[in-house]
């Protein structure tokens, strides 16, 4: 069963901001003079959107719309949410992983505890994105 589409981009919304996020990355590197970052972040940001692209073809198999992050139907957002529901516990432990190395080479490698901050922030976005999704999702369920 198909869901109708009310999407008129020609890539799904979350692959537009993707781009966008990678676009204006690339044009932030660029104001810097950082020109290996200006072409890495504005290769990513065209790659992203060839790929996005090319699974909305009508003939594409549903694992190229996945893995795109084109879904085309209720089964590939099915798929899409095993796949991401195990990239989110890989997530949380690299991030605790992250976490507890800044956290004990801070001192030794003479890094200002400050260094401390971006990880423990990213712990805790994901801790709470994962908390609020499971309440969300025990709701519905």
């Amino acid at each position: 069963m198909s869901t109708p589409s009310r999407n008129r981009l020609p890539v799904s919304t979350t692959n537009v901001v993707l781009v966008a996020v990678l676009l204006a990355g690339a044009v932030v590197t660029a104001l810097d003079g950082s020109w290996r970052g200006t072409v890495l972040l504005a290769a990513l940001g065209i790659m992203v959107l060839a790929t996005a692209i090319y699974a909305r073809r009508p003939n594409s198999r549903d694992i190229t719309r996945v893995n795109a992050i084109e879904y085309r139907d209720e089964r590939d957002k099915r798929i899409a949410q095993v796949g991401f529901s195990v990239v989110g516990v890989v997530a949380l432990i690299l991030s605790a992983i992250e976490f507890v190395a800044v956290t004990a080479l801070t001192g030794p490698l003479d890094w200002p505890p400050a260094m401390q901050l971006l990880p423990a922030a990213q712990l805790f976005l994901l801790s709470l994105v994962w908390a609020v999704a499971n309440s969300v999702s025990a709701r519905r369920n």
